[in-house]
């Protein structure tokens, strides 16, 4: 989550010219694009966007390639299939989206920006602890139903009830029970939050997506009163695009959505996304015409596209992280003296130059860079092979054997286990490399028993109390190192009610002066982004959150 100042009690936070320039995306998903204008809803009186609206939509299908169908089509309890949370962004009618800003001639996703879409407005009270959220009127699912208040409320009942994607984040801006959320009127819910938070709009931005609940409750049944098992097998409706079609494992069909009432509608009327799990078949598929986008290519494919007839590589500098998360509660990384021995056996440079072909940034901290409050305290771990053997003797130790489990299939973290492996084995750290499909993996989780494991992903909120909340403190989802620190929970909880940009940037360079110490992360990298397309791919946005935007892309046929 890279590049922006810090946030202020008003409200998000700024961007500067320097750090906009830094935004990307590290996954494989990011799509976006180009501004369209709006046209009127019947009857309604807001501004709607519709597949001819907006400066033309293109009549062309825009193609995209996809590795792998979406898991469940139900949000709420998805937390690791890009796919899905790609496509979420774009079927599901969230209340408010990021801006557009425009730097040097590209465009990205300005956080600073944060505005109402299909909600009219969403504004706090004099405290910054109440804020109300209202609706546009005549906005109407695919069903028919109107979207209104009691919708707004049923789906975030339903989040708390399901005690998982927004009800872990809800928390960090102090919303952690339903009768916190409030009907007032028919187009008017009430957020009662605990304490001011300088994270709510982009804690928000993320989390206000809506339901279709009169439709809902059509499938709900004792055992299951919010319709879980529909809603894992049947598209929402009523975001940008509806789905058209969808056939397990082969595609989906994007239509946009006519009746969208806000600003910025779909520019392309139609998206098809086909399956192509082999990353080969994508790229032949790309390279003859087949495809507009490929989103499952390799570095090695993607270097080699570059220079290929017809096709462009769009790249910008990305926040997405790649690290080994090492379990603090696991024998021999229960030792910090150990984690600080493979800290010093890694080969960054190497891996920078060999995996990324120097398409990568070094970082010397777990906070991002970019990220306001990032300090190179925050990680001093360089390859030092002597310094390695030193630790680990500091740990009555000469050599030590340990596991480092990667995703199976991913060639990116093969090549990093394999360099890592290589190297650790010189300074006496033996490793067994463990490739895991990902129901595996999300098991081994589950149950914490994995040693070592890299992780490659990016923060959705740009903010050092977002990435503590999520990775470093005790029960955060994205804590795989198990890790706790009691300062650290400190400034944790302390940083919810501080909303001053001094005082947050003091608890953050004490929070990296602990991390550096505890080292329950090797900072590897922040890989650039990179995507293929075809040329006439058009209207890019770079999205901060590594989810595309597909209403703004367009291809000329």
């Amino acid at each position: 989550m890279p590049g922006f100042s810090h946030p202020r009690h008003s409200g998000p936070p700024a961007l500067s010219r320097r750090s906009v320039l830094q935004l990307g995306g590290g996954v494989a998903l990011l799509l976006a694009a180009g501004c369209a204008a709006g046209t009127k809803a019947g009857g309604s009186g807001a501004p709607a966007a519709s597949a001819s609206s907006g400066g033309g939509a293109a009549a062309s299908t825009l193609r995209i390639a996809v590795s792998s169908y979406l898991s469940s089509w139900d949000q709420d309890f998805v937390g690791f299939d890009l796919t899905a949370l790609m496509l979420y962004k774009n079927v599901f009618p969230y209340m408010i989206d990021y801006g557009v800003t425009t730097v040097d001639g590209g465009q990205i996703l300005d956080t600073s920006a944060i505005a109402p879409t299909f909600a009219e407005s969403f504004e706090p009270d004099a405290d910054n602890k109440v804020w109300t959220l209202k609706l546009r009127k005549g906005v109407k699912f695919a069903s028919g139903n109107e979207m209104t208040a009691k919708d707004v409320k049923w789906s975030k009942d339903r989040a708390f009830a399901a005690k998982a994607n927004v009800a872990g984040v809800y928390r960090l801006i102090g919303l952690t029970k339903a009768d916190q959320v409030e009907v007032v009127d028919d187009y008017t819910v009430r957020f009662t939050q605990a304490f001011p938070s300088a994270l709510t709009r982009q804690i928000q931005a993320i989390s206000l997506y809506v339901f279709d609940s009169e439709e809902a409750k059509k499938h709900a049944t004792d055992a299951d009163p919010w319709a879980k098992e529909w809603f894992a097998k049947n598209p929402p409706t009523g975001g940008y695009f509806n789905v058209e079609k969808a056939v397990q494992g082969q595609e989906i069909v994007l239509a946009a959505n006519a009746g969208y009432p806000g600003p910025d509608g779909a520019r392309s009327s139609t998206i098809r996304l086909t399956v192509v799990p082999a990353a080969a078949n994508q790229r032949l598929q790309l390279q003859n015409g087949d495809i507009d986008i490929a989103l499952g290519l390799g570095q090695r494919d993607i270097k080699d596209l570059k220079s290929a007839e017809g096709i462009k590589v769009i790249s910008a500098p990305s926040n997405s992280q790649v690290a080994i998360q090492m379990s603090v509660t696991t024998a021999p990384f229960d030792d910090p003296a150990v984690r600080k021995a493979l800290a010093h056996a890694v080969p960054y440079e190497q891996i920078i130059a060999n995996v990324y072909g120097g398409d990568a940034r070094p970082t010397r901290s777990v906070v991002p860079l970019d990220m306001p409050g990032y300090a190179e305290t925050g990680y001093p771990y360089t390859y030092d092979l002597a310094k390695a053997k030193e630790a680990l003797a500091g740990a009555g130790k000469t050599s030590i054997g340990s596991e480092l489990v990667f995703e199976t299939d991913n060639e990116t973290q093969q090549q990093i286990a394999v360099l890592v492996q290589s190297e650790a084995r010189k300074a006496g750290i033996e490793l067994k490399l463990t490739p895991l499909d990902p129901a595996t993996l999300a098991e081994r989780r589950e149950k914490k028993n994995i040693p070592l494991q890299i992780t490659v992903g990016q923060l959705w909120v740009n903010d050092v109390e977002y990435m503590l909340g999520t990775s470093f403190t005790e029960g955060a989802n994205l804590n795989y190192a198990n890790y706790t620190n009691p300062e650290i929970e400190k400034i944790f909880e302390e940083s919810h009610t501080v909303v001053e940009e001094a005082e947050r940037a003091k608890l953050w360079a004490r929070a990296q002066e602990i991390l550096a110490e505890d080292v329950p992360w090797v900072v590897i990298c922040q890989p650039n982004f990179n995507l293929p397309v075809r040329e006439e791919v058009a209207g890019w946005v770079q999205p901060m959150d590594g989810l595309a935007r597909l209403r703004y892309l367009t291809v000329a046929k």
